[in-house]
């Protein structure tokens, strides 16, 4: 029996490389599937030589716009066939990035559906908190700098928490980018060094009474795979954004569970 899906998922991955296998993973453990021909089909692209670091130009260290090269892999990604897309990345949706992305794509004609990952997550969080919930941001620098969360989150009534930027740089940033021990490098999360760093970024949203902290680098959710630490919820933004593609590829196979596949 043929089975055809109207609408196909892709995934820009290489921001980094292990990010964009958990968007996948995420969308594969989201999918409500008996037997392989019930998932989703998917395509996945991961150039992580073509795109600069995010962080590296919104901090003006390149003048390259990594937009550019997102654009060059959503076409690619459109023409194998993809319609409804994810970036398996935060800091590529801030605006100096993203607007660029978005400009593009419409004066092309492009015709794919380029989903929010920081915007879904906030949608998320107005259903399960209530207003003027406390909300701990662990991001980026590029994400922390362009306060692309801490607005989002004001617009949706919640109370952004965030470290001061020697904080941030010091120990949340350091353990996405330190050379030796940064989850970009290698995800080890028993790390001695990247477990102390881990360990203050903790305590202090402990501290500041949060209900919950969202991994704003999509890597940290690599390191921090529980629902909660501390007595406050993890919100994973590529769990979030995997449910919203499964959601928009409205491929309903409630009616298909039961039935075999040769």
């Amino acid at each position: 029996m043929s089975l055809k899906q109207k609408k196909i998922i892709g995934i820009i991955g290489g921001m980094g490389p292990q990010a964009g296998l958990d968007l996948f993973q995420n969308i594969l453990s989201n999918t409500n599937a008996k037997i392989d021909q019930h998932h989703l089909s998917t395509i996945l692209m991961s150039f992580p030589r073509e795109i600069v670091d995010r962080t590296s130009f919104l901090e003006g260290l390149v003048n390259e716009n990594p937009a550019y090269s997102i654009i060059k892999i959503i076409e690619k990604l459109e023409f194998a066939g993809a319609n409804i897309i994810g970036m398996a990345c935060n800091t590529s949706h801030c605006p100096k990035i993203l607007n660029v992305i978005q400009k593009e794509l419409k004066d092309s004609g492009c015709k794919a559906k380029l989903l929010h990952m920081p915007d879904e997550t906030c949608k998320h969080l107005k259903k399960v908190y209530q207003k003027h919930a406390k909300v701990g941001l662990m991001t980026t620098n590029g994400t922390y700098k362009t306060g692309l969360y801490k607005d989002l989150l004001k617009q949706y009534d919640f109370e952004p928490i965030v470290p001061d930027f020697h904080f941030q740089d010091h120990v949340i940033n350091r353990m996405i980018y330190d050379k030796d021990f940064g989850i970009k490098t290698s995800v080890n999360a028993d790390h001695p060094e990247l477990q102390i760093l881990l360990n203050k970024a903790i305590s202090y949203f402990k501290q500041q009474k949060v209900d919950a902290i969202i991994l704003g680098c999509t890597e940290l959710s690599l390191i921090l795979k529980e629902k909660s630490i501390e007595g406050m919820s993890l919100i994973d933004p590529a769990n979030i954004l995997a449910k919203a593609l499964v959601r928009e590829a409205k491929y309903d196979i409630s009616s298909l569970l039961n039935m075999s596949f040769a």
